[in-house]
């Protein structure tokens, strides 16, 4: 793998003649750990493996350069800052950092306004309290799923153990695909995976934690007033993270509700969680919907914010060998449902609704809608779980055999996740651009949240961009592809002023026409050209090779 992909990552067995009823009565120890202390030591590995990599990336920055704070996805992540600098400076609503014109307010991305508010409060930098919110979304994840997966196999430990760990750790076969340059999908679709999501940011985790909560098993069992409260209450809370979390966990419990009434055995139970996530939800999903498309600049925001799915041989690719497993189960599921009536049958909501969910989600990803990758939100929490069930199925009571499944379906699963943690080392290591500021830049920025307006307009190169509104708050004219207001035609028109296209008089035109207050120059504008400072603009900040020119009028 070359040093491209790793940069890219930074940013048949016979099926055994046993009933699913009578599995769950077999005992075996998948390790000699008890499941308690398991899922203890499961969890604290897994916090420390997403946490190491920031602590090295930021030691290792040196004095020559500024760790930027993330290790994946730095475009979305510094987003995420800058919605937390406005938090900080006190708002409550939310406005388009990396854009000219973000016209009024709108009350979303609240979560990452509360947490700018928290690093006032704390007098904390914003970096350390995103990755400490990161880390405690973690930790909720981790104890969701240990609970999801143990009201799904009740006390049998062994698949139990097995869904948690595949769950946590594990993702697809995408780095079979990367000496072919492909970047599948398992490499940076956070949202659909446990162990990327909590890599990433802390609304991810959380979002999936509550989704488990509203779907957590079993479906049908009543709920005491306490509980509809808890149901209700995380069903507000993810409408206001991931809406798309609340629609996903609607979807399932409709269908699962629909495929009751056409066994004619209605679920009242079932009926009210649906109308306990739904109705808290409503206000929130229905905000969003008017408000981008009643705000001129959310409205192109939103138009910009396509999100389309992989082909469907990287969606293959980055699911296995889970869906593999998952296949199993379900054939197995659909055999036994032939004739058995005990409650564990392809009818029973022990397995349905996790096939449900993994069936609306490949459906909804492949649907004509602008959205269409978002819809693998939690995917791979279900397909570990149907994938513990099939390696029950493969092995049986055969302890042995099921040793070696398990080491070889762990051995395919966990590459991807150990090559994105390399990946994440050699760009911390070489200071990728990416993910590392210059000192100077780091100072710069710095003299602009100490010395400029707080609405000041700064022009500077797309890459520069995208750190600024995150470290200063300060608006830039162009830094992301979505939040940008007409983002390809403004990125075009900010590279043409620093790589020399324009004349002296059509820069002066430019910069008056944008009403830019000052113009970061340091080495990523350099790398699109040479220029120089237009007239009546003076240098107002120099070190080493960056400038801030301000207009001296």
């Amino acid at each position: 793998m070359g040093l491209g992909n790793i940069e890219k990552i930074c940013l048949a067995s016979e099926t055994p003649k046993m009933p699913i009823a009578s599995f769950t009565k077999k005992r075996f120890i998948m390790s000699k750990f008890r499941p308690v202390t398991f899922a203890i030591i499961s969890g604290c590995i897994f916090l420390i493996v997403i946490a190491v990599p920031y602590l090295f990336a930021a030691y290792t920055g040196g004095t020559e350069f500024a760790f930027t704070s993330f290790l994946l996805n730095p475009l979305d992540g510094n987003s995420y800052l800058a919605k937390m600098y406005q938090g900080r400076a006190g708002s409550w609503q939310f406005k388009l950092p990396f854009t000219a014109d973000p016209g009024e307010g709108a009350y979303l991305f609240l979560f990452y306004l509360s947490l700018g508010h928290l690093s006032r409060i704390l007098a904390l930098p914003n970096p350390v309290v995103f990755h400490a919110a990161r880390l405690l979304g973690a930790a909720f994840l981790l104890w969701t799923l240990w609970s999801y997966f143990g009201a799904l196999f009740e006390k049998n430990s062994r698949p139990h153990k097995a869904a948690f760990a595949l769950s946590v750790f594990g993702a697809g076969v995408g780095w079979m695909l990367l000496p072919a340059g492909a970047l599948p999908s398992d490499f940076w679709v956070a949202e659909a995976y446990p162990f990327l999501s909590s890599y990433t940011n802390p609304h991810f985790p959380i979002s999936l934690g509550l989704m488990l909560w509203l779907l957590m098993p079993p479906l049908d069992s009543p709920l005491s007033a306490r509980q509809m409260a808890a149901l209700a209450a995380a069903a507000l809370i993810l409408s206001l993270l991931s809406p798309l979390g609340v629609v996903i966990a609607s979807l399932v419990l409709g269908a699962e509700l629909l495929f009751r009434f056409w066994q004619r055995s209605p679920s009242r139970a079932v009926l009210a969680r649906l109308l306990l996530i739904a109705l808290p939800a409503a206000p929130a999903l229905l905000y969003d919907l008017w408000i981008v498309r009643v705000h001129p600049a959310l409205a192109v925001w939103d138009a910009q914010n396509l999100t389309p799915s992989p082909p469907l041989w990287d969606t293959l690719v980055s699911l296995s060998p889970a869906l593999l497993l998952t296949g199993v189960a379900a054939w197995r599921i659909f055999l036994s449902g032939k004739g058995e009536t005990d409650g564990k049958t392809a009818g029973s909501p022990e397995w349905r609704p996790l096939l449900l969910w993994v069936a609306i989600s490949l459906v909804m990803m492949y649907l004509p809608l602008g959205l269409q990758r978002r819809f693998m939100m939690g995917i791979y929490i279900p397909l570990s779980g149907l994938a513990a069930l099939g390696l029950e199925f493969l092995a049986g009571a055969r302890a042995r055999r099921y040793r070696w499944l398990v080491i070889v379906v762990f051995a395919f699963a966990l590459l991807t996740n150990l090559i994105l943690l390399a990946g994440s080392f050699v760009a911390a290591s070489t200071h990728s651009p990416q993910v590392y500021l210059t000192r100077a830049e780091r100072d710069a920025l710095t003299w602009l949240d100490a010395h400029s307006a707080p609405d000041a307009l700064i022009l500077a190169a797309p890459e520069t961009g995208v750190f600024i509104p995150a470290h200063t708050g300060r608006r830039v004219l162009y830094g992301h592809p979505y939040e940008t207001v007409h983002a390809d035609a403004m990125e075009a028109a900010v590279t043409a002023f620093f790589d020399g296209s324009l004349t002296a008089a059509e820069m002066q035109d430019f910069l008056r026409a944008h009403g830019v207050d000052l113009i970061f120059y340091g080495p990523r504008e350099r790398a699109l050209g040479n220029i120089s400072a237009p007239a009546g603009w003076q240098i107002v900040f120099q070190q080493d090779d960056v400038l801030i020119f301000q207009n001296d009028r």
